[in-house]
């Protein structure tokens, strides 16, 4: 098929796909979220009457609480409350792609705001620096590490990738940052504990981007850590499996250089596997790590999480839960696309 009906099948599947997932969360999740609503609808009624009572002096008790009444039904009505079941649940899946998530019960944005979007709002875009830059810098550094091991099959570097990779991986993150911590924080003394500012912060702009690097260096180590020596050792097997092609062999008969070889013929076959594994764990640094927010005090998406839940913040739970997924979802759905793109065999079903 062609790319674009490609690109129309996978997004059709994909939508369908989501959409089946957000239900699945809605019914696990069901006795909560109509609990959300509720506390919205009376958090938002009593804004209507501070402003009712602010705007209309002269109104009486009476006509304020049935204003207030009216507001609240109505507010209710927009997520079907006042509808049977069917439709109450397409009206509340409606609101909820929408991102009308709801107003948190304790947690407020750093503006006052207590709306759960506000709140995610206020927090991914530190989530998005910290892990994505990890993240970036895993792919470049893992996929280098990789092909100058694949290269020499059976060599020493190729010997020592994948046992490094085991290793890595299997550190759990939270220790790896105590031990960082540990080390430059209070032994050596020159590396903040954590956060993403000094208090104060740095008023002038260089200063202020210095402190940033500061701040964001252990916990960026503690991820290139624990994830590079997988990426390797990922890129290293796509190239090893590449270098032993019939084509590689071919090349290497007319006499073509290894680095031609290598750079135009092995990396340009293993590309799209390299671009779906980068998307992947691009999406996948979207959502954050928990853990590696918590121990560096992180003000991101995962520390919110963990906020949330000491606070049994159902609303803050469920719209990070809701935005996290749509996130992993987008990732999986410009991976597929981006591997159709470099490989049309998936596009014709080889």
């Amino acid at each position: 098929m062609g790319f674009g009906r490609f690109v129309a099948v996978r997004s059709a599947s994909y939508l369908l796909a989501l959409v089946a997932t957000v239900s699945i969360l809605y019914v696990g999740t069901y006795s909560s979220v109509q609990s959300v609503i509720q506390a919205s609808a009376t958090d938002a009624s009593e804004t209507f009457e501070r402003q009712l009572i602010a705007s209309h002096r002269a109104l009486s008790s009476a006509q304020m609480d049935a204003a207030v009444a009216s507001f609240k039904e109505s507010y209710l009505a927009q997520f079907g409350f006042n509808q049977p079941l069917p439709v109450k649940f397409a009206l509340q899946l409606y609101n909820l792609f929408q991102f009308h998530l709801g107003t948190a019960f304790f947690l407020q944005a750093p503006d006052g705001s207590k709306q759960v979007v506000d709140l995610i709002l206020a927090y991914l875009p530190n989530t998005i620096l910290l892990f994505t830059t990890a993240t970036l810098v895993v792919i470049l550094a893992g996929a280098a590490i990789g092909l100058v091991a694949g290269r020499k099959a059976g060599g020493k570097l190729d010997r020592v990738v994948p046992a490094v990779a085991v290793i890595s991986s299997s550190f759990p993150s939270f220790w790896v940052g105590f031990l960082l911590i540990a080390y430059f924080a209070y032994t050596l003394d020159v590396l903040p504990t954590g956060g993403i500012t000094s208090v104060p912060p740095p008023t002038e702009v260089v200063p202020r981007f210095l402190d940033l690097l500061a701040h964001m260096a252990l916990p960026l180590a503690s991820i290139l850590l624990v994830s590079v020596g997988g990426f390797a050792y990922v890129a290293r097997s796509l190239v090893v499996s590449t270098m032993g092609e019939d084509f590689v062999t071919t090349a290497k008969a007319r006499g073509i250089s290894e680095r031609s070889i290598v750079f135009k013929h092995v990396l340009r076959t293993a590309s799209p596997s390299l671009a779906t594994q980068s998307i992947l764990l691009v999406t996948g640094s979207i959502g954050g790590g928990l853990t590696t927010e918590v121990i560096f005090r992180w003000p991101g998406l995962g520390l919110l999480t963990y906020m949330a839940i000491g606070a049994n913040d159902l609303p803050v739970i469920i719209g990070t839960t809701f935005v996290i997924t749509i996130v992993l979802y987008v990732g999986l759905y410009v991976g597929e696309l981006t591997y159709g793109l470099l490989d049309p065999r998936i596009r014709t079903g080889d």
